[in-house]
C-alpha cells in the first residue's frame, strides 16, 4: 500500500516527508529563538524594575523573598527564585551602560544557570 499512494513512488515520498520535517523544524527553530528573545526581554524588564526600586541586600533580600514566592504562585513554570531575580538586576545593571549591538547580542543569548533544567 505504501507504494500506492496516490501514484508516488518511494523516493518522492521520502522526499514530501523530509521536506515537510525540515519545515517543521525551521519553524520550531525560529519560535524558540522568538520564545528566548521574549524571555530575555522579561528578565531584562524585571531587573530593571528591581535596580529602579533600589533594592539592595539586607532588608531588599526579604523583598526579593516574598516576591519570588508571590511570583511563582502565579508563574510556577518560569524559574523565579530570589537568586534568579538577584541574577535579573545584576543582569540588567552590568549590561545597562553597553552599547547597542552588545544588547542586543544580550538579547538572543540563552538565559539559564548550569543548575537549571530548560
Amino acid at each position: 500500500m505504501k507504494n500506492e499512494i496516490q501514484n508516488f513512488t518511494e523516493n518522492e515520498y521520502t522526499e514530501l516527508l523530509n521536506t515537510a520535517k525540515a519545515q517543521i523544524n525551521a519553524a520550531r527553530n525560529a519560535i524558540a529563538v522568538h520564545v528566548n528573545s521574549t524571555a530575555n526581554s522579561t528578565y531584562w524588564n524585571l531587573g530593571k524594575l528591581l535596580h529602579e526600586k533600589k533594592i539592595e541586600g539586607g532588608y531588599g533580600g526579604n523583598v526579593i523573598d516574598r516576591l519570588s514566592v508571590d511570583l511563582k504562585q502565579s508563574f510556577p513554570d518560569m524559574g523565579l527564585s530570589p537568586r534568579n531575580l538577584w541574577n535579573m538586576k545584576l543582569f540588567y545593571e552590568r549590561y545597562i551602560d553597553s552599547d547597542k549591538k552588545l544588547l542586543q547580542a544580550v538579547a538572543v543569548l540563552q538565559w539559564r544557570t548550569k543548575y537549571e533544567r530548560i
